[in-house]
């Protein structure tokens, strides 16, 4: 208990940059002051998902960057589509956040894209099927989506020529057998996150949060620990972090405002929040919570008591979820194991086989 505190509590000190808050802020700039200019706040809320990609920069993979950014700009566009491809029949949605949940954490963790991991990706889609659209409007959708990924890549691009990184290295040797090979646990991994998002998404619809995506996404963020202790201190840290933002959230949106001030405010939020996710989870959600309730308001200043009361019940469902889930599957790899020590549940001969070719 005692450890599982220290983890909620801890401040982390990782070497950070200010020229990569600077363009994460500039990302979320252009893209709201957009959709401001044109009158269309559509812009603003899936421009912002594309924006997600810059997010993924991270100078230590130093001539890695541009290709990780790539990479997740793909998955995002893909899995948004899908999302929204989803929407076409009602029992469709679970299977298809199933779907990307499953070959997100696959290629994810075959190819080595940590920190934040595949969250974006589910956020994506979990939003794209929550939304109905018409099947003619989806292709300028996914433009909008495209726009903030583009955005993304370019600062990421400006970003890492600032900061003196290596030469990029744009070659991809996809080998993802071999990968398989050497990492064995990811298919059990993949399967199982798949199958706890499957049924978050089912949560989602029977509590009446259609309209929502907290309970999968929320589902989604605490699965990526690492460990059952990591996957423990999420858990508290992002309902804590929840219900502080919420409490602010409701001075700060019970106070009239402008579009322009609440995209001001986004904007700072933005780059807080990338300044304190790395460094402690609960300060990051705090200000992550606030942020997306001013930014979903831009638009429909109305709807935040609605709002309010879905992001609560979504974070805490999906978060309870998410720790059972863990909890589960490290109880079934114990059981398992045990049972291959104990009754040696294994081909022998298989084994040998193996023994003398190596």
């Amino acid at each position: 208990m005692q450890e599982l505190f220290r983890s909620i509590v801890h401040y982390n000190r990782p070497n950070d940059s200010k020229m990569r808050l600077i363009s994460a802020g500039i990302c979320i700039l252009v893209v709201n002051i957009t959709g401001y200019l044109l009158n269309n706040y559509t812009i603003n809320a899936l421009g912002s998902l594309g924006v997600f990609t810059f997010l993924h920069y991270s100078p230590a993979e130093k001539n890695r960057i541009m290709k990780r950014l790539v990479f997740v700009g793909i998955c995002i566009i893909i899995s948004h589509f899908l999302g929204m491809i989803s929407t076409l029949s009602i029992w469709l949605p679970p299977l298809m956040i199933g779907f990307i949940a499953f070959t997100s954490r696959l290629l994810f963790r075959l190819f080595k894209i940590d920190k934040p991991g595949d969250i974006f990706a589910i956020l994506v889609a979990a939003v794209g099927s929550t939304n109905p659209i018409p099947l003619k409007e989806m292709p300028t959708m996914s433009l909008y989506v495209i726009f903030g990924v583009v955005l993304s890549i370019i600062m990421g691009y400006i970003t890492l020529k600032v900061e003196g990184m290596p030469k990029q290295s744009l070659r991809f040797n996809p080998n993802i057998r071999s990968r398989i090979e050497n990492d064995p646990r990811v298919m059990v991994d993949s399967f199982y996150y798949a199958g706890a998002l499957f049924f978050a998404s089912y949560i989602n619809i029977a509590l009446g949060m259609g309209s929502y995506s907290w309970v999968v996404v929320s589902c989604s963020a605490i699965l990526q620990g690492n460990t059952l202790l990591q996957i423990l201190s999420r858990n508290f840290q992002r309902i804590i972090g929840t219900i502080g933002g919420l409490l602010t959230a409701v001075l700060l949106l019970s106070i009239p405002m402008s579009a322009l001030t609440k995209i001001t405010i986004v904007v700072i939020f933005y780059m807080i929040v990338e300044y304190y996710m790395p460094r402690n989870y609960s300060i990051g959600i705090f200000f992550v919570t606030n942020m997306v309730l001013l930014q979903m308001t831009i638009s429909a200043p109305h709807i935040w008591p609605e709002l309010l009361k879905a992001r609560l019940l979504g974070i805490v469902v999906g978060s309870v979820l998410g720790v059972l889930a863990a909890w589960l599957q490290y109880q079934f790899y114990h059981f398992y194991s045990q049972a291959v020590i104990n009754e040696r549940t294994y081909d022998e001969e298989l084994f040998n086989y193996e023994d003398e070719e190596n």
